[in-house]
């Protein structure tokens, strides 16, 4: 499932969310909803990352119409969000210096 992920976007999944989704197979409740690996390829050509966000994948959203967002090439890059209705990273928010920090921090900013 990984290698279609990985397929579809081009690029390898950074190193630290990619060990996560190895394991990460129940869904998740609250302001934070992370796909869960076999729905990854279908939010992101839902919402059109390789158009709009080319280089960065679509990890999961706030329920509240942001995206949580990565960017591909790096091993543990910072989690950001930005709105679904544009996905431009130029008008990204940062959400945590690395994703494995927000895992630390149990899906919290880390300025919360």
């Amino acid at each position: 499932m990984i290698e279609d992920i990985e397929k579809y976007l081009e690029c390898v999944l950074p190193k630290s969310y990619r060990a996560f989704i190895l394991f990460h197979n129940k869904e998740m409740e609250g302001k934070v909803y992370l796909y869960l690996a076999k729905d990854l390829v279908e939010r992101n050509e839902c919402y059109g990352i390789k158009e709009y966000a080319p280089g960065y994948v679509n990890i999961g959203n706030n329920g509240g119409g942001e995206a949580f967002i990565l960017k591909l090439g790096e091993d543990d890059p910072e989690v950001s969000i930005v709105g679904h209705g544009s996905m431009d990273p130029k008008l990204k928010e940062l959400v945590s210096q690395s994703f494995s920090r927000w895992l630390e921090l149990d899906f919290r900013c880390d300025n919360d």
